[in-house]
């Protein structure tokens, strides 16, 4: 048997022994205590009865105890290095089975999904993700581990970007033990958990990480799995850059096998080209001995060539000189034409002047026959002017000068003006002219002043050169789109050996001294090169005694030089300066040659109908969109139509159909729309009808002043066309007038309102201010006629109250008083022009003119006296008594012509031989109102006098009209440039220098 004693200490130490054989390290501590604490109590509850095993017993439990804990230390170290070497079998077990895995060429993609494969399961993890790396710097997603795709998973991740790429950045493990809602979703069949723990493990080599394990478990992560993952870092970082070199070692391979088959295939070609070099060198060898053969028969034939090089070189240097030779005298030539330009148009000028003053007999003191001869006088030196137009035409189409202006132009416009033309003509020689435009279309795009320059000069030969029969101008349109004017007569005919030189300048199909036909043979020349520069050709079929057929084909659209296009948009889009009204270009036949006043016969209306004298409104608009509108209004409000579109045209149509008002744009083509309404309203056939302004530039009081009826800025309102409409009906309908006169002295009260009385006007007496204020606010009047004297308070302050207060209405004011009124008054009359129409008075004869222009009556419904007193008055105009003209001519004749021209209105003339003269008349004296400045001038010339008078401020703004003979096409520009406000060539045009100045003096 056992002892007890034995027993018992087996019992203390067999629990401390058998723990050795566990797994758990703690374990032999924990039973080492228990019996520890079973030692000490029983040793507590034995006592002590003095024996000696009593007194032995401590010593025997302290020795147990000690051996006790000396088994457990050992046994807890024994199971601590049986772990160790288990753990780390199982490390050595994780490394073995993933090498396994890495083992062999693969893909980043199937080493992904074999790292995964091994380590999710081995860890412990039930849901994985691994990102690699190629090399560029983005972690791309490469395999997955129980992963829903459908969670939202990142493919991709970059250094820093999430958990992931901080990673990647710190180089670390990441071990994240609470984990987000919507984290990396752990999905079955049953249903869906979240993940307890994650880790995110890089996998690096040599510092660098080239790929990221992130792991998902369901418990706590086991520590050695921490451990484990590290470890393999190295592993999973060796075998991607493995997979990395291998797969750019393979794109290498295959690029040098591909630049191998080139280079082998350039290899062939090489062999290719020697293959042919060597026979070309073969045949270079052949071709050498025969060059051999030929360089001793060149050394022969350059020998000749030098010869005739010489001989080149001398005829070359011959052909230099006769270019420069010929530059010059085409020089010479240019310089030739502006000077006889000059010199003829500056005797012509005065001539054509002082033969229409003459002609026109104001003084009425000239007998019928006085009078012809004087009409014959100006019409010789209009031919002789028309010559003059000619050669220079002729001389700038040689020079490439010439300007096209295109512009969409009606047929009908074009063929009614050349019947209307020569339509007197051929009724006068017994002949028929008809125009055929049936195969023709309505307008075509072109040059309308060329095309019937051409016209023109060729249904003017057909009836020069015929006797009997008649004249047909046909227009029809050919097949390629192109126009065919065609003039047929039935005159003499052309030999066929003559058809070509009649094309010639100064060449005609008789040019003996014998001919029958007069001429300078340069119209048919000009036309044939007008016809080119508009596109088209000109040509002649003609039979001896059978008459001939002149043509010229034009195309429908001008497609000339987009130069022109540009020019042409310019002219109908830019408005004119704010600083002054646009200036009104001189008419021409030729492009620099003004056209003498001749009178213009009326252009055939747009409209086919006859137009109702009562209801016809004259529209003289360039703008062909704006016109339309125009029509089509005055259509909607029962208005008959007239249509033209240059002020010319205009002024014809206004004199032939008298309609019942006229709606006129300023910016025409061919002159300013106020030197157009200063004609109409000197004109007694027309200066009754009322006319509405419209334009893009602000000239209203200028145009009020001149007696327009309105005057609307562009872009205009419907409603304010409307409104314009309405103000011309009331102008012209068949209604009383009435006048308020204001005068307290009742003798001349009296006799003012016996001046004005008409069957339809009512004359309103008024005899103090207050009476006329009352008048005033209760009655419309068209016009007001003032004293500036009145009993109550002085007209200004009457002035004053009106232009201020609404009720009252605002006519026209006309100050009549018989004394001249000084510059002070002058002045604070004019304060009141922003919103009064002033004008004055001085002479019972001017009072009715400026009253007859404001109430718009007919000149010739008047009675006889009334007339001869409105003839009395325009022979001296307000608008020039009194003003100073400074005229800058160094012409004797041409001072003459144009004093004779002004000093009968009322203007006092100052004289200036030269521009120096001028700069010093001025500086002695500036005050004054309009400058005439001829160009060309000796010691100073116009343009350089007029730079000197715009650079000194105080004489800014006075009016210069330039004056000029040369006609070239640059002349205006370069007068504009320098300074002047508006321009006018020589021969002057009476008539038109009036309006010019009638318009710039009133600034």
């Amino acid at each position: 048997m056992v002892p007890l004693g034995v027993a018992v200490w087996v019992l203390y130490l067999g629990p401390v022994v058998l723990a050795n054989f566990g797994w758990r390290p703690a374990m032999p501590i924990y039973v080492a205590l228990l019996s520890t604490i079973l030692l000490v109590l029983g040793y507590l509850l034995s006592g002590s009865d003095g024996s000696i095993e009593a007194t032995y017993s401590p010593i025997n439990r302290t020795f147990g105890i000690i051996t006790i804990w000396s088994v457990a230390i050992i046994g807890r170290n024994f199971i601590a290095s049986r772990l160790a070497l288990k753990i780390e079998d199982w490390f050595k077990a994780a490394e073995t089975g993933l090498s396994e895995k890495l083992v062999g060429e693969q893909t980043l993609k199937q080493l992904g999904e074999n790292v995964l494969g091994f380590l999710a399961p081995y860890s412990g993890a039930v849901v994985g993700a691994i990102y690699l790396t190629d090399g560029s710097g983005s972690y791309e997603l490469f395999g997955t581990h129980a992963l829903d795709r459908e969670s939202g998973v990142r493919e991709s991740f970059g250094p820093g970007d999430g958990l992931i790429g901080q990673a990647i950045r710190d180089q670390k493990l990441h071990h994240v033990k609470e984990v987000p809602e919507g984290y990396l979703d752990v999905r079955s069949g049953l249903g869906h958990h979240k993940p307890k723990e994650i880790v995110i493990a890089p996998a690096a080599v040599d510092g660098r990480v080239l790929g990221v394990l992130e792991l998902g478990f369901l418990s706590e992560v086991d520590s050695k799995v921490l451990t484990l993952l590290p470890r393999l870092s190295a592993l999973v970082g060796s075998a991607v850059r493995a997979v990395n070199f291998s797969t750019r070692q393979r794109e290498l391979l295959e690029e040098t096998q591909r630049q191998a088959e080139k280079l082998q295939a350039q290899q062939e070609e090489l062999r290719v080209q020697n293959e042919e070099l060597e026979q070309q060198s073969r045949a270079l060898i052949h071709s050498q001995t025969q060059l051999e053969n030929q360089q001793a028969e060149l050394e022969q034939i350059n020998a000749q060539l030098e010869e005739q090089t010489q001989s080149l070189e001398k005829q070359r240097d011959q052909l230099a000189h006769a270019q420069a030779d010929l530059l010059r005298a085409s020089a010479y030539k240019s310089e030739f034409l502006a000077n006889m330009s000059h010199e003829l148009r500056t005797p012509l000028n005065s001539s054509l002047i002082l033969a229409k003053l003459l002609a026109d007999n104001r003084e009425g003191n000239l007998t019928e026959e006085q009078i012809k001869y004087a009409s014959t006088i100006y019409s010789a030196g209009n031919d002789l002017l028309t010559l003059i137009n000619d050669i220079l035409d002729l001389s700038k189409i040689e020079a490439g000068k010439l300007d096209i202006r295109p512009e969409h132009v009606s047929i009908a416009r074009i063929t009614d003006e050349l019947t209307t033309t020569f339509g007197p003509v051929a009724k006068e020689k017994g002949l028929e002219l008809s125009i055929d435009t049936r195969d023709a279309p309505p307008s075509l795009f072109t040059d309308p002043t060329r095309l019937q320059q051409i016209l023109k000069n060729l249904i003017s030969n057909a009836l020069k050169f015929t006797e009997r029969g008649g004249v047909t101008l046909r227009v029809e349109r050919q097949p390629d789109r192109t126009l065919r004017f065609s003039v047929t007569d039935t005159g003499i005919g052309i030999p066929p050996e003559q058809q070509e030189a009649i094309f010639e300048a100064f060449r005609q199909a008789d040019g003996t001294v014998s001919r029958r036909y007069g001429g300078t043979g340069l119209g048919l020349s000009i036309s044939r090169d007008l016809s080119r520069l508009l596109g088209g050709s000109l040509g002649v079929e003609s039979t001896p005694g059978h008459g001939s057929t002149f043509w010229i084909t034009l195309p429908e659209q001008y497609a000339g030089s987009a130069g022109a296009k540009a020019q042409a948009q310019k002219r109908k889009a830019q408005p004119s300066s704010p600083a002054r009204p646009p200036a009104a270009p001189p008419q021409r036949a030729a492009d620099g040659a003004e056209l003498p006043s001749r009178p213009k016969e009326a252009p055939a209306p747009e409209e086919r109908s006859r137009p109702r004298g009562n209801r016809t409104i004259l529209i003289i608009e360039d703008d062909l969109a704006f016109a339309e509108i125009l029509r089509d209004l005055a259509r909607e409000l029962d208005f008959d139509s007239l249509m033209a579109h240059s002020g010319e045209d205009g002024l014809a149509l206004a004199n032939r159909y008298q309609p019942s008002a006229i709606i006129l744009d300023v910016q025409l083509p061919d002159r300013s729309g106020l030197s157009v309404l200063d004609a109409l309203k000197h004109n007694p056939a027309t200066r009754h009808i009322p006319v509405h302004m419209a334009s893009v530039s602000d000239h209203t009081q200028t145009a009020l002043e001149m007696g327009a009826a309105g005057y609307a800025l562009k872009p205009v309102a419907r409603d304010e066309l409307l409104a314009a409409f309405e103000r011309l009906e009331s102008k012209f309908s068949e209604r009383n007038r009435r006048i308020l006169v204001i005068e307290d002295d009742q003798t001349h009260r009296e006799s003012t309102c016996q001046l004005l009385a008409a069957d339809n006007v009512e004359v309103v007496p008024s005899a103090s201010a207050a009476e006329a204020l009352e008048l005033l606010s209760s009655t419309t009047f068209d016009c007001v006629v003032m004293d500036l004297n009145l009993p109550d308070r002085t007209g200004f302050e009457l002035l004053d109250e009106i232009s201020n207060k609404e009720e009252y209405s605002v006519p026209p004011v006309i100050v009549y008083t018989g004394r001249s009124l000084s510059r002070e008054e002058e002045q604070r009359l004019r304060r009141f022009s922003s919103s009064i129409i002033i004008k004055g008075a001085r002479s019972p004869e001017r009072l009715l003119d400026e009253v007859t222009l404001f109430l718009h009556q007919v000149e010739s419904s008047l009675p006889p006296d009334r007339q001869r007193m409105l003839r009395a008055a325009r022979n001296r105009e307000a608008v020039f008594e009194g003003r100073r003209i400074l005229v800058v001519e160094d012409d004797v004749r041409n001072i003459f012509a144009v004093t004779s021209i002004f000093e009968p209105k009322g203007a006092k003339i100052e004289i200036a031989r030269n521009g120096r003269e001028a700069l010093e008349l001025l500086e002695r004296d500036p005050n004054v109102d309009l400058v005439l400045m001829d160009i060309m001038m000796p010691e100073m010339d116009g343009l350089e006098a007029t730079r000197e008078i715009r650079r000194r401020p105080e004489l800014a703004k006075l009016p210069i009209i330039a004056l000029t003979a040369k006609a070239m096409s640059d002349d205006r520009d370069s007068c504009l440039e320098a300074g002047a406000n508006d321009y006018m060539a020589k021969p002057l045009d009476v008539d038109r220098l009036l309006s010019l100045a009638r318009v710039w003096i009133r600034k």
